[in-house]
C-alpha cells in the first residue's frame, strides 16, 4: 500500500481531522486570517474531542499537506507523561515534515498545539557568512 493510501486510510480509521479520535485545525492560506470573536470562542468553550492515542495523532499530522502554513492539535492530557515520549513523538514527526512548535493553550482535559511552517534561513545571512569565512 504506498503512503497516500496508507495516509487516507488512517484518516479514515480516525474519523478525519476533527473525528471521533481526535481534533486539529488548518489554515492553508498565505496570509493571516483574522477569525471574528464570537462570545463561545472568548469564553474557551470547544467541542473539540482531543487525540488519545499517538498513533492516531501522528497519522493526522502525516495526512496534511505540507504546504500548510500552521495548524492546531488537541491533545488529550492522557497523553502527558511526566518524561514527555508521548508528545516527542508526534512532535517530531511534524518537525520532519517541517512544522515546528509554537505554543499550547491548556484547556480542561487537554492540550491545544500549535505548530507553524518552519523559516527556512534567508539567504542574505548565507552570504554573509560564506563572505566572513
Amino acid at each position: 500500500m504506498n503512503t497516500a493510501m496508507s495516509s487516507m486510510a488512517s484518516m479514515s480509521a480516525i474519523g478525519g481531522l476533527n473525528g471521533m479520535e481526535g481534533g486539529a485545525s488548518v489554515n492553508f492560506s498565505a496570509e493571516p486570517h483574522d477569525e471574528p470573536r464570537t462570545p463561545e470562542r472568548s469564553k474557551g468553550v470547544t467541542h473539540v474531542r482531543p487525540f488519545t492515542s499517538v498513533d492516531a495523532a501522528i497519522a493526522a499530522v502525516e495526512s496534511l499537506d505540507r504546504e500548510l502554513r500552521k495548524f492546531e492539535l488537541a491533545v488529550a492530557d492522557s497523553l502527558q507523561d511526566y518524561l514527555g515520549v508521548q508528545m516527542a513523538q508526534i512532535t517530531d514527526c511534524a518537525l520532519a515534515r517541517g512544522w515546528e512548535p509554537v505554543s499550547f493553550m491548556q484547556r480542561e482535559g487537554f492540550r491545544v498545539y500549535r505548530y507553524e511552517a518552519m523559516r527556512s534561513p534567508r539567504k542574505g545571512r548565507k552570504e554573509r557568512r560564506s563572505r566572513e569565512g
